[in-house]
C-alpha cells in the first residue's frame, strides 16, 4: 500500500509558461490557484519571499502577465537547473 499522499489544497494543473524573476528567467511545470512550480538557472533559496511575472499564454502568444508573490516551499537541484515551487501570498492579473 502506498502511503505518500500528496497533501496539496489545489489541483495543480501541467503548463509550459515563461516566469520573470529579477535574478532571471524560468519556466513552470505546473500551475495552481495556491502556488507554481517552475524550474531555473538560477538557484533559489527556501523561504525566501519572492515576487514573479507568470506569462499566459493561449497557442502560443503572451495573452496576460500573472502577477505574483510568493515564499519559496521548496529548491531542488535538478537536471533541468533548479526546480523551485511558491506558496503564493499574491496573485494578482
Amino acid at each position: 500500500m502506498n502511503n505518500n499522499k500528496e497533501n496539496r489544497s489545489a489541483g495543480r494543473y501541467p503548463t509550459f509558461c515563461t516566469v520573470e524573476l529579477d535574478s532571471g528567467t524560468g519556466v513552470t511545470r505546473n500551475l495552481s490557484t495556491t502556488g507554481v512550480c517552475f524550474t531555473t538557472d538560477n538557484a533559489i533559496e527556501p523561504n525566501l519571499m519572492l515576487r514573479c511575472f507568470i506569462l499566459m499564454q493561449k497557442m502560443g502568444r503572451n495573452i496576460t502577465r500573472l502577477r505574483c508573490e510568493g515564499r519559496v516551499v521548496r529548491a531542488n537541484k535538478s537536471a533541468d537547473g533548479w526546480e523551485v515551487a511558491i506558496s503564493f501570498t499574491t496573485l494578482e492579473w
